[in-house]
């Protein structure tokens, strides 16, 4: 009797013990981190704006139009479009961002983190507004420096004390033009029939039957300096970048001087403009068309030095350089003497 009453409580053991395991292992853990954006994934979808803004004033003002990012630079000037990649992969890194370990909460420490607030002239956060359809209220954290070792970044609720470091590098735009659409045009090789320099400079390209761009009237005896080159230009211009975006009446473009223009014709018959001005070793590019209708006809652009090169070149930059007089009497007197008696 006693031997079944001792089996009876050891099963009874077995089984609440079995039972508060069960509990145990159906409970959440409690040591997961808690996410910088909580909810964020839930509510990725529904957002409809992103502010950046620094101590220096506002980075990116984005907004969802009509189902297409753009962004805006002040309220009377036209919109423009996004890279939808950058904004997604910064979306994408919030979303997922964890609170990995406690920093400071005092205010003297947060410069170490670059966490200040923004108003503090001094301050190298960045403050980062979402707002959602779904929320009254938008979602706001300070991003701070980024970790000096492995990934990671500082981060700071804006009305909290306590200073986070979040498992995310969370990369942020250098200046208000970084995440902008590029590059400038939306046209394709394929759209493209031929290219010509219009000013005194002229020359022309054209593409073939076989859907290869060549340089009209080459010089008699010249040659390409290589076989790529008039192709090359092409995709400059096709491919070209910008580094600050301006008004189409900005001040800089009716001060500069026009170096180069360029009329580009497409294979449906319609017409674009495209002319290079410098001023102060700055350059800038317009673009203008009588039936052509795109944002980038609504702007003035500042690029490279590099990129307003390929677009100004004449025809002898296209060309092999000729022999040097020496050469060629090198090459005579190499001949003569081959040709001597022994």
């Amino acid at each position: 009797m006693n031997k079944q009453l001792g089996l009876l409580v050891l099963l009874t053991l077995l089984a609440v013990g079995g039972g508060v395991w069960l509990t145990y292992q159906a409970q959440p853990n409690n040591n997961e981190p808690e996410a910088l954006f909580v909810d964020g994934s839930k509510k990725a979808s529904s957002i409809t704006a992103v502010r950046l803004q620094n101590s220096q004033g506002i980075l990116l003002q984005a907004e969802l139009v009509d189902g297409q990012w753009l962004a805006k630079f002040d309220e009377f000037s036209t919109s423009y479009p996004l890279d939808k990649t950058a904004l997604a992969n910064f979306i994408q890194t919030l979303v997922q961002a964890k609170l990995l370990e406690a920093k400071t909460t005092k205010k003297e420490n947060y410069h170490h983190l670059g966490l200040e607030a923004i108003d503090n002239e001094d301050s190298l956060a960045t403050l980062v507004t979402i707002t959602t359809s779904d929320t009254i209220q938008p979602w706001q954290v300070l991003v701070g420096n980024k970790v000096t070792t492995g990934q990671g970044s500082y981060a700071r609720m804006p009305q909290a004390s306590q200073s986070w470091k979040v498992d995310q590098t969370i990369g942020l735009p250098s200046s208000q033009f970084d995440w902008l659409k590029r590059p400038i045009l939306t046209l394709s090789s394929d759209d493209v029939q031929t290219v010509t320099r219009s000013d005194n400079k002229g020359w022309r390209i054209t593409k073939g039957d076989d859907g290869q761009f060549s340089l009209k009237s080459l010089p008699k005896g010249r040659e390409l300096r290589y076989p790529g080159v008039v192709t090359a230009l092409v995709n400059s211009l096709l491919e070209l970048d910008f580094e600050q975006l301006l008004p189409l009446d900005a001040q800089q473009w009716k001060k500069a001087n026009l170096i180069s223009k360029l009329n580009v014709k497409t294979k449906d018959d319609r017409q674009l403009e495209v002319q290079v001005a410098n001023l102060d070793n700055t350059y800038f590019m317009q673009f203008s068309s009588p039936d052509i209708s795109a944002y980038w006809l609504n702007w003035t652009y500042q690029v490279s030095s590099f990129n307003a090169q390929q677009l100004t070149k004449t025809m002898e930059d296209f060309l092999a350089e000729l022999p040097k007089a020496s050469d060629a009497k090198m090459n005579a007197n190499e001949v003569e003497e081959g040709d001597s008696p022994q």
